[in-house]
């Protein structure tokens, strides 16, 4: 398999199977915590921000790596990278509905409409985004509608 599509597998792997709340005791580029979400406004008010899991994952199949979640241009791209301090590049980003705190999507999986589904909820300063799969044709049954808190980087 290539490194891409096992840097894809990864990605969505990771999220799927972290069931953790990872944390970051410095609160890195978290802000001064006076920023807060417009409820009235979309995805695009996070443009720019990136998230990463504080703790590394290992999946046996696919190796060891930290989740990323990038904003960027009103969509998202998830990934993974070996560390936390290195943002990798995303494969692409892909659009999600909602407003405020709270977005879903839904994403094409090697041409199959709506292969991966999940949420997204930002908390309301915006420094920490908790990712759930809700679908995904990879990942067993029990690997799903697991939560994953990733703080602002």
């Amino acid at each position: 398999m290539s490194k891409k599509i096992l840097t894809i597998f990864l990605s969505l792997f990771l999220v799927g199977v972290l069931s953790v709340s990872c944390s970051n005791a410095d609160k890195t580029g978290a802000g001064d915590g006076n920023s807060t979400v417009d409820n009235s406004k979309g995805i695009e008010q996070f443009n720019g921000n990136s998230y990463v899991s504080a703790e590394s994952f290992t999946v046996p199949q696919l190796g060891t790596g930290y989740l990323w979640l990038s904003v960027k241009d009103g969509k998202v791209g998830i990934s993974a990278s070996a560390d936390n301090a290195n943002e990798p590049t995303y494969e692409g980003y892909f659009p999600v509905t909602g407003s405020g705190t709270d977005y879903s999507f839904s994403t094409d999986y090697y041409g199959q409409a709506n292969g991966v589904e999940g949420t997204l909820k930002f908390a309301s300063d915006s420094s920490k985004v908790t990712v759930n799969f809700t679908k995904n044709p990879e990942l067993p049954s029990d690997l799903l509608n697991k939560d994953v808190v990733c703080n602002k980087k």
